[in-house]
């Protein structure tokens, strides 16, 4: 590996063991023999925490040239944004040309690379809807449920064990949306003996575990009643204005609920005030240091970065696709047999989720 990627590698060698990030360990590994990326500009847009390193340091031991976007929507940590000039990661000028974007949520749809992009999220599709280059959406594949699943599942816990919130059993938690992100919540509840209620636009009964109930959220009696009772209501449908005129203000305002939204967007609406959400209505798990745990996030990075690979294929759609499935097989099997403990049966979550 080049000099910039071992001193990341010894970096974050001091943080994580290796079975926490055992597709980047390998990807890197595999580039730097084979240097795939060798010469082109990319532009990275991934959140910016410290395990975020690991991915620019496989694209740095393939030979590319690492950028970040100058602005950007997207959260990170500043201490490690402020290191990326100290391991080679360079921040993009207004008048740069990149050869491929790893872009997330869409945010630099607006720039036109030579080859293609790699989108990270389902929210930053709509963007690429009239696109004239390749994209491949990682979060079209089964890898994403790791992260959104499993990951932000866990990591809502983890945040409010780090609020003063830690005393799960026995408490009662609304999940609206059961996507990917809602049925980690709900899988990790579960596993700290909560009771469950889950709230969707369509039924779901016959897709919930045994235990588990289901509310209509277009029955807006049953959803507020829910509301006043439940220890803590959490949004995952990965929709703006989600709750908007459906979840009344006053059940609320005067019952002592925790509120919480795991996605991007404002799923509550503007009738329910930031001061009343926690986080602010960001994503509650960004309060955390580290906002998804390395070992349910670094095969997405892994697959994320992959995508760069396929966009060096010739005569690509123009328009949005799936990663392929071989390129998933391959890093969910390194996660699966050279993972951490909590991954051992990953298949079998993959098939739950």
């Amino acid at each position: 590996m080049n000099a910039f990627a071992e001193k990341i590698q010894s970096y974050l060698n001091e943080h994580y063991a290796d079975d926490e990030w055992p597709s980047l360990r390998h990807q890197a590994a595999e580039w730097a023999k084979t240097m795939p990326l060798q010469g082109l500009k990319i532009l990275d847009a991934t959140p910016i925490y410290r395990n975020t390193l690991a991915k620019f340091m496989v694209l740095l031991a393939a030979g590319a040239e690492v950028y970040v976007p100058e602005r950007t929507l997207m959260p990170r940590n500043p201490h490690i944004a402020a290191m990326l000039p100290e391991f080679g990661i360079r921040t993009a000028a207004k008048d740069d040309i990149f050869d491929m974007i790893l872009d997330c949520a869409g945010s630099c749809a607006h720039l036109m690379p030579r080859l293609g992009y790699a989108e990270l999220t389902r929210s930053g599709v709509p963007a690429y809807e009239r696109t004239k280059r390749p994209v491949i959406v990682a979060d079209s594949g089964l890898i994403k449920k790791i992260e959104t699943g499993l990951g932000t599942g866990e990591s809502l816990f983890r945040a409010l064990e780090q609020l003063g919130y830690a005393d799960f059993a026995g408490r009662h938690i609304a999940v609206v949306g059961y996507g990917k992100v809602g049925r980690g919540i709900v899988h990790y509840a579960r596993r700290h003996e909560m009771e469950v209620t889950v709230i969707d636009t369509v039924d779901k009964s016959a897709e919930l575990p045994d235990g588990v109930h289901f509310v209509d959220v277009h029955d807006h009696a049953a959803l507020n009643d829910c509301a006043a009772h439940a220890w803590c209501l959490v949004t995952a449908t990965g929709k703006f204005n989600a709750l908007h005129n459906r979840l009344d203000v006053e059940t609320v305002m005067n019952h002592p609920i925790l509120l919480a939204n795991m996605g991007i967007d404002d799923e509550f609406g503007t009738k329910i005030p930031k001061s009343r959400v926690l986080n602010q209505k960001k994503p509650l798990n960004f309060i955390l240091e580290e906002p998804t745990r390395m070992c349910f996030i670094e095969t997405t990075m892994a697959l994320h970065n992959a995508c760069a690979l396929e966009l060096l294929t010739a005569d690509l759609p123009r328009r949005c696709m799936p990663p392929p499935p071989d390129v998933e097989e391959k890093l969910i099997h390194i996660a699966s047999t050279q993972g951490c403990r909590e991954l051992h049966h990953l298949r079998l979550y993959l098939g739950a989720m």
